[in-house]
C-alpha cells in the first residue's frame, strides 16, 4: 500500500471502509444461516437408525496408526458388516497425528515447538502420512457402507491419557494448547471434509476426563474453540458431545445446557459398573435394559438436542456372562430404535486382552469388552445385532414414526447427581403403561397436558419462578404430580396441593401402603425424612399403614395435582426392588394412578401386573399406530391387555387383542387399526 498513492479523501475512504464491513458483516451472517441450516438435526443426514460399535484394529488396538496394517482393516471392516454393524466410531490417536515435541535453548528454556525433532511440515504439525492412512480407513469403511462417527481429539482412552510430548503435563484448557488443538482439528477436518463416509465429527474421546475444566466458563470457552474449528471446516456434518457422566447443574463444568448451546448432538455412555446405582439386578433386566434410554433422553430433555448411546456395553466377563449380554443387548436395541436416539453404539469391535501395552498391562476391566475375539469369533451380543438388524430391515417402513409422549417431567437443575430422579421418573412411567419427556425445570416450559415434578433432593431443588410456570398450566387445565422429597420445600404447595405440612423430622421411616384396587400389591415406602400433612381441600387416596395421608389429589385452578409423600423416584432408584423379582416393589402404581387422573390415553393398555413389559405408541396419522411391545425381564411372559382399535399385521412376536407374548428379553412389533 506504500507505493500506491490513494486518492480517495480520507471521510470517503473510512466510508467506503465502513460499507464494506457492514456488506460482509451481512454475508457472513447469511452464509452462518445458510450453514445452520444445512446442517442435519441428528446424527445421520438420512434419519436412519444404525447399530454400531467404537473401533480400534483387532490386530493392534490404539497402537493401529503406528502399527499399521491396511490388509486387517479392510479384513476388520468386512467381517463388521456382514455381522449387522453399519456405523463406527474411529479415533485418529492425537499424538501419532500431532507428533509434537519442544525443543530447548540455553538454560534448558523452551525455544520452538517442533514435529518429532524436525521443522513443522506445515502450520499445525500433522502427520501427512497419518492422515493418508486416515483416508484409506474411510475408503474401506465406503467400500463396506459403514458410517463413521470420528473423535477428534483422541487423548484420553480407556484409563490412559494420549497427549504429544509438546503437550505432556499442561492443562489442555489452557491457551497454548487450546491452539494446538484448534490447528489439528482444523487441519484434519479440511483434509477430510470431502469423505463421504465420514457422518459426524465428535469432539473427542470423553474429553470432560481429558480437559481439566476448574469452571464452566473454561469448559464453554474449549468446547467452543473445538467446535467452532470444527464448523470453520465443514458446516454440514454434526458436531457430536463425545462426553460422559454430564449433570444439568449449570455451576458444574460439562453441563447439559452448556452442552446442548454449543453442541448438534450429545452422547451417554450407559456402563452399569461406573454408574451409582445402577448393579442392583441381572444385566439383563428392566434397570439396565433402560439405562441408555432414560440416560440419553435425560440429556436430550435438558440440553434441548438430540442425544444417542455412543458407548455402551457390559465390562466384561467379571460382570456377567457372554449369553446374558446378549440377551441384554436385544432389550437395549429395541428401546433405542423405539425412542428414535439415531444408534446404540456397542464398545468395542475386537477384545484387546492380547496387547502389551497400557491400559490393557494395567488393568483387567478393559481386555475383553469387544463384540469378538483376537480370532473372530461372535460373541452373542454381535449375533443380536445382526439379529436385530434383519428384523428390522424387512419391516415395511424405514424409520418409526414418532413415539406418543403422555407427559413432561421436569428436572432439577440446582442438583448433581441428576439421573437418579430422571431415572426413576422415566421407569416408574414405562412400568405404569405410559411415556414421558424430559425438560430442564428452570429453561422454557413445554406445552402439556400432564407435568411430573419428581422429589427433588435437599432444600430448594426448584427455583420459585420454575414452580410457579407450572402452576399456572395447571390453573389453566394441567395436572400436576409432584412428589415431596428429602428435605425439600416447594414454594406455595399448601394452596397448590390442599394440603398443610403438620410436621417434619430429619429421621426417615418405613411404612407401607396400599391402593385403592390393588389390595394384593402393597407398595413398600422408605423415606430419608419423615413429613406429615393435615389435607384440607385435598382428597385422600391412599394412607400409610399408621393412618397417614400419602396420595392426594385436589382441584387447582381448572386443572388437577397429585401429591406424593415421599421421593418415590429416588427410592425406586436407590434403593432397588421396584424393577425386578417375583415380590417386585410397586410404586409404579402412584404413576398409574396419576395418569389416569390426568386422562391418559393409549392405544394399548398393558394388565397392571406386568410392569415389566414396556409399550411404546407410533402413531401413523391414520388413528392406529405402530406399537413395540418389550419383555425386560429374564423369563417369557403373556402380558394381557386392552385394546382401543384392533391388531393389524404382527411383523414381530405373538399379538392378539387380548394378550402380548414374548420370550424372554424379546420384543413384539405390530400395529393397531382404528375401529
Amino acid at each position: 500500500m506504500s507505493a500506491v498513492r490513494c486518492r480517495l479523501p480520507f471521510y470517503r475512504l473510512l466510508s467506503v471502509l465502513a460499507l464494506a464491513c457492514v456488506v460482509c458483516t451481512a454475508f457472513s451472517a447469511e452464509a452462518a444461516g445458510a450453514r445452520e441450516e444445512a446442517r442435519p438435526k441428528g446424527l445421520f443426514a438420512d434419519g436412519a437408525f444404525r447399530v454400531g460399535c467404537n473401533y480400534w484394529a483387532s490386530h493392534a488396538g490404539m497402537m493401529m496408526w503406528r502399527n499399521w496394517d491396511a490388509a486387517q482393516v479392510e479384513r476388520d471392516f468386512a467381517v463388521l458388516a456382514a455381522n449387522g454393524i453399519r456405523a463406527l466410531r474411529v479415533f485418529p490417536l492425537w499424538p501419532d497425528f500431532q507428533p509434537l515435541t519442544r525443543q530447548y535453548g540455553y538454560g534448558n528454556g523452551a525455544r520452538c515447538v517442533a514435529f518429532r525433532d524436525g521443522p513443522l511440515p506445515n502450520p499445525a504439525g500433522v502427520d501427512e502420512e497419518m492422515m493418508r492412512r486416515f483416508r484409506f480407513l474411510c475408503d474401506a469403511a465406503s467400500r463396506q457402507g459403514l458410517k463413521l462417527v470420528v473423535g477428534l481429539v483422541t487423548g484420553w482412552m480407556s484409563g490412559r491419557t494420549f497427549v504429544p510430548d509438546a503437550l505432556q503435563g499442561v492443562n489442555l484448557a489452557e491457551p497454548e494448547a487450546t491452539v494446538w488443538q484448534v490447528r489439528f482439528v482444523r487441519h484434519f477436518v479440511r483434509g477430510m471434509a470431502d469423505h463421504p463416509a465420514i457422518a459426524a465429527w465428535d469432539l473427542g474421546n470423553e474429553c470432560n476426563c481429558l480437559v481439566v475444566a476448574k469452571t464452566p466458563a473454561q469448559a464453554w470457552t474449549w468446547m467452543n474453540a473445538i467446535a467452532s474449528a470444527i464448523r470453520l471446516e465443514d458446516a454440514s456434518r454434526p458436531v457430536v458431545s463425545g462426553m460422559h457422566s454430564l449433570q444439568a447443574d449449570p455451576t458444574r463444568p460439562w453441563n447439559l445446557r452448556d452442552q446442548g448451546e454449543l453442541m448438534d448432538v450429545l452422547t451417554t455412555h450407559p456402563y452399569p459398573l461406573w454408574t451409582p446405582g445402577m448393579r442392583r439386578e441381572p444385566f439383563n433386566s428392566f434397570r439396565n435394559g433402560n439405562h441408555a434410554v432414560a440416560e440419553s433422553l435425560m440429556y436430550a430433555g435438558v440440553a434441548g438436542k438430540p442425544c444417542f448411546p455412543e458407548e455402551a456395553g457390559d465390562m466384561g466377563r467379571t460382570v456377567c456372562s457372554e449369553a446374558r449380554a446378549g440377551l441384554h443387548v436385544r432389550t437395549a436395541l429395541y428401546s433405542t430404535w423405539a425412542y428414535g436416539l439415531g444408534s446404540y453404539m456397542w464398545w468395542c469391535a475386537f477384545d484387546q486382552g492380547h496387547l502389551d501395552f497400557a491400559p490393557y498391562t494395567w488393568t483387567a476391566v478393559e481386555c475383553d469388552l469387544g463384540l469378538m475375539d483376537r480370532n473372530f469369533r461372535v460373541k452373542p451380543v454381535l449375533a443380536e445385532m445382526k439379529a436385530f438388524v434383519e428384523a428390522t430391515d424387512a419391516l415395511p417402513f424405514k424409520a418409526l414414526p414418532p413415539r406418543q409422549v403422555d407427559a413432561v417431567c421436569l428436572l432439577s437443575e440446582r442438583e448433581s447427581p441428576t439421573l437418579p430422579a430422571a431415572f426413576g421418573a422415566f421407569a416408574l412411567a414405562r412400568q405404569a403403561g405410559f411415556d414421558v419427556r424430559f425438560a430442564g425445570a428452570e429453561g422454557e416450559l413445554p406445552d402439556a397436558p400432564f407435568y411430573i415434578l419428581p422429589s427433588g433432593e435437599g432444600f430448594d431443588p426448584y427455583t420459585g419462578t420454575a414452580c410457579r410456570k407450572v402452576y399456572a398450566r395447571v390453573r389453566a387445565g394441567a395436572t400436576l404430580l409432584v412428589s415431596k422429597g428429602n428435605r425439600t420445600t416447594l414454594p406455595d404447595l399448601a394452596a397448590v396441593s390442599g394440603n398443610d405440612v403438620d410436621w417434619t423430622s430429619d429421621d426417615g421411616e418405613t411404612t407401607t401402603v396400599i391402593l385403592e384396587g390393588h389390595a394384593d400389591r402393597p407398595l413398600r415406602v422408605a423415606t430419608a425424612s419423615t413429613v406429615r400433612i393435615l389435607p384440607t381441600r385435598s382428597r385422600v387416596l391412599a394412607r400409610d399403614a399408621a393412618g397417614n395421608a400419602f396420595l392426594t389429589v385436589c382441584d387447582y385452578g381448572k386443572g388437577k395435582v397429585v401429591y406424593v409423600n415421599a421421593a418415590i423416584e429416588r427410592d425406586s432408584y436407590l434403593r432397588g426392588g421396584a424393577y425386578f423379582g417375583k415380590d417386585l416393589n410397586p410404586l409404579y402404581l402412584v404413576y398409574r394412578e396419576a395418569a389416569r387422573i390426568a386422562g391418559v390415553r393409549r392405544r394399548v393398555e398393558k394388565d397392571a401386573a406386568f410392569p415389566n413389559v414396556g409399550l411404546t405408541e407410533h402413531p401413523d396419522g391414520k388413528g392406529g399406530a405402530v406399537v413395540v411391545a418389550v419383555n425386560y425381564d429374564p423369563e417369557p411372559v403373556t402380558c394381557p391387555i386392552r385394546v382401543d382399535g384392533t391388531v393389524g399385521t404382527v411383523w414381530r412376536g405373538q399379538v392378539t387383542d387380548g394378550a402380548i407374548t414374548l420370550p424372554a428379553n424379546d420384543a413384539a412389533i405390530f400395529n393397531v387399526k382404528q375401529n
